[in-house]
């Protein structure tokens, strides 16, 4: 970690990419410690893979693109199941019973 730190310090605006080769720090080590918050907010252009596509991301898990895709997915699952009411129902023994 000192070694990236120091490479950041001199060099604020590098890629994870660039970090990586010149430190020789592990891209997966690297994209965990962004992932995790471990460099401030000002080295901007550190970047993680999108968990779904794998294009670069700066914040969360999902890049727009992906995360736009699942919400429409849940809003057409959620249109399409109708909702069960639990108002009636019980276990007894691990069966529901409905009254």
């Amino acid at each position: 970690m000192d070694r990236c730190s120091n490479y950041l310090w001199k060099h604020p605006s590098a890629h994870t990419r660039q970090l990586s080769d010149v430190t020789g720090t592990p891209m997966e080590l690297l994209t965990d410690w962004v992932r995790a918050g471990k460099f401030p907010s000002t080295y901007s252009q550190l970047d993680y893979p999108c968990e779904s596509c794998r294009s670069p991301i700066y914040v969360g898990r999902l890049c727009h693109s992906c995360l736009g895709t699942f919400r429409s997915a849940a809003l057409d699952i959620q249109t399409r199941v109708p909702r069960r009411t639990t108002a009636a129902l019980f276990s007894v023994a691990g069966r529901v019973k409905g009254y």
